[in-house]
């Protein structure tokens, strides 16, 4: 699973890594966040690309359906942006605690757990400076929505902050909960810093982690 903040570089590393697995004569398969076959259907895609919500889909029998296929083929597959970017960080925008938070990760990592799941997580050094170099080289209509829906979520109002100083406070404020949960996950996960990764190694570790026992 391919991890981190908006623009940190998700889409693409999970793209060359299946390339570049597949280079080797390894079989990798890709799910990028707005692939249309993605296995694992979230509410918040679903609502940024205009689907009708369907609470039932959002369970966890698709996260144990592909953790089956994983097993019977065995290949490497690469979810970009499913876990804590799709599935946790919009709970954690609408209030909810760090037990329910726990709760959400725990159930679905249990639910894949026979595909041996392996978290990479791209950390942004510098949120502020990120965050507002991505607007400036975003267009406006992506901007004013990204800011809209800060402005729009219970972790926001609850601060009192709206637009770019709220987006920035939220996000290092999640990147935090993200990197301390992530420390108590041991082997299972990898926190490495966005836009400065070598494929080649990477793709050993992962080979590395797929290859142990689940």
């Amino acid at each position: 699973m391919i991890e981190g903040p908006i623009g940190a570089g998700k889409t693409s590393l999970t793209m060359r890594l299946a390339e570049h697995l597949e280079a080797k004569g390894l079989e990798a398969r890709a799910f990028l966040e707005f692939d249309p076959d993605h296995p694992i259907r979230t509410e918040q895609v679903d609502l940024l690309v205009g689907r009708e919500p369907a609470s039932k889909a959002y369970g966890l029998d698709p996260w144990a359906r592909l953790a089956a296929q994983c097993v019977v083929n065995r290949g490497v597959v690469l979810l970009d942006a499913t876990l804590i970017q799709n599935t946790l960080l919009p709970a954690f925008a609408n209030g909810a605690s760090d037990a329910q938070l726990v709760d959400l990760a725990t159930t679905r990592l249990a639910a894949v757990a026979k595909a041996n799941p392996l978290i990479v997580y791209l950390r942004v050094d510098d949120m502020a400076a990120h965050l507002e170099n991505l607007h400036k080289s975003s267009s406006r209509d992506w901007s004013a929505r990204n800011l809209a829906w800060i402005d729009g979520t219970e972790w926001t109002r609850a601060k009192g902050k709206k637009g770019m100083a709220a987006l920035i406070d939220f996000h290092e404020a999640w990147q935090t909960w993200v990197e301390e949960w992530l420390a108590r996950q041991g082997d299972t996960s990898l926190v490495l810093t966005a836009h400065s990764l070598e494929i080649g190694p990477l793709s050993q570790l992962v080979l590395k982690h797929a290859a142990k026992p689940s």
